[in-house]
């Protein structure tokens, strides 16, 4: 779906190789500084710095793309979205819903889709500067996510989000991850970096692994073994399993 060749954004990140696949989830992680941010800003077409290399979205270059079509072929959530002063939950929401033509019937049935998951009901007409950090950003992935929902936007193809789960309780973490997972479920190409590595290895198709501006491990969650998360993140860890599942707790 989404396909860099030698991508590079010049003293951050590449050059990279890889592809993000459509009905995947592929979650990145990496310390602070490897690079995701880069790579997601520019696997969005947003970067403005010098970049070389190749970016492709459905066969098509990203540059070819106008900034409304681009709008509706994918959407981005930045890890630091400035939030317009004065305005309230609901009405971030419609400026999510403007690429595909403003609040319409479906919108309005796609946004409370969204609701019960991300405990919205009690944002909607509260002011944004009221809220907590959490409660921003809760709004803010179902901004995203609205630009692009299948249901409603037919040429949604991509979906990205630097660090979505910042801020976030554990139970609107879950939350999250779960609508991430149906949205590719539905055809879309899900990428979104994390900072827990476990929950990356149990929620993800696929891992990136990013160091120092190039990648360390892709594949399964399977490639992430603690040879690989000493060498990255300077952690020994050890393994645990029980019921089938693997966690690497720190030594």
């Amino acid at each position: 779906m989404l396909a860099l060749n030698g991508f590079v954004q010049r003293d951050r990140v590449g050059p990279i190789g890889g592809e993000f696949a459509a009905k995947h989830v592929t979650l990145l992680i990496g310390p602070n500084g490897s690079g995701k941010s880069s790579l997601l800003t520019g696997a969005a077409g947003l970067s403005r710095s010098e970049g070389q290399g190749e970016v492709r979205l459905a066969g098509q270059a990203l540059a070819e793309f106008g900034l409304h079509e681009l709008a509706r072929h994918r959407a981005m959530l930045a890890q630091q979205a400035i939030l317009p002063h004065g305005l309230r939950g609901y009405e971030l929401l419609a400026l999510g819903a403007e690429p595909l033509g403003g609040v319409s019937d479906e919108v309005c049935m796609a946004i409370a889709r969204l609701a019960k998951p991300l405990g919205l009901e009690a944002l909607y007409h509260r002011q944004l500067n009221t809220l907590s950090g959490g409660e921003q950003q809760r709004l803010l992935i179902a901004s995203t996510l609205l630009q692009v929902d299948p249901v409603i936007n037919p040429d949604a193809k991509l979906l990205l989000l630097d660090e979505p789960l910042a801020g976030l309780d554990w139970q609107h973490q879950l939350a999250t991850l779960g609508l991430l997972r149906q949205y590719a479920e539905q055809g879309l190409a899900v990428v979104a970096s994390i900072h827990d590595i476990n929950m990356a290895c149990q929620y993800a198709d696929s891992v990136w692994c990013l160091h120092q501006g190039q990648l360390a491990a892709c594949g399964p969650p399977s490639v992430i073994t603690p040879e690989l998360i000493a060498e990255v993140f300077a952690v020994e860890v050890r393994v645990l399993a029980q019921n089938g599942i693997s966690v690497m707790l720190p030594k």
